[in-house]
């Protein structure tokens, strides 16, 4: 979501599936636009009259722990349902690219690093492969568990979003995975794309 002195820079909300939903300023709720503006100017935003928002600014001043100083943000994993429809989504309309695919028949999956941007393909033994892209950072892992493909449902996987995918009782469940976030410097044309 972007607030209104972001020009078009705009975060695109993600479905494990190769859909695109794009939330616009215009479209924005009064409470977005709040929480866009507590991000920005955080100490603004300590207290709102029901609920006591934490002070979390030491962890924007607090050193890290000399240990994970060589520690990389190298993924987040999504299970799609179709590798092939996932894979042209996320390298010919976001841009990304694949930089390794594995498959796994004896647990029945396969996976499919993509990372943004133009980055090389890792070259190598299976080792050296996994490891170069292991050290990739910001890679999506696409993880298609064989046969899901084949189940009727549209879509098999809980998005995470107050959605009833998955659950026994056919209740919506209220996961924990929201979105990724994707900025790009003309959401208009992202959009038509």
């Amino acid at each position: 979501v972007a607030s209104s002195t972001m020009s078009a820079s705009l975060f695109l909300r993600l479905t494990p599936f190769p859909t695109l939903a794009m939330l616009g300023r215009a479209s924005m709720t009064a409470p977005a636009l709040s929480r866009v503006a507590c991000m920005q100017h955080p100490t603004a935003c300590m207290s709102t009259a029901s609920t006591q928002i934490p002070d979390v600014s030491q962890y924007m001043t607090d050193v890290p722990p000399p240990e994970t100083k060589d520690y990389i943000m190298q993924q987040t994993m999504i299970r799609v349902k179709d590798p092939i429809t996932s894979l042209d989504f996320y390298t010919k309309v976001l841009g990304m690219k694949l930089i390794m695919a594995k498959n796994f028949p004896q647990w029945g999956f396969s996976v499919y690093f993509v990372a943004p941007g133009d980055r090389d393909v890792p070259i190598g033994d299976d080792a050296s492969v996994w490891q170069q892209c292991m050290m990739t950072p910001g890679c999506i892992e696409l993880t298609w568990n064989h046969g899901s493909e084949t189940e009727e449902a549209a879509r098999v996987y809980n998005v995470g979003n107050s959605d009833a995918t998955g659950s026994k009782d056919g209740e919506a469940v209220r996961g924990g995975f929201g979105h990724l976030g994707i900025t790009t410097k003309d959401v208009y044309a992202a959009c038509e794309r």
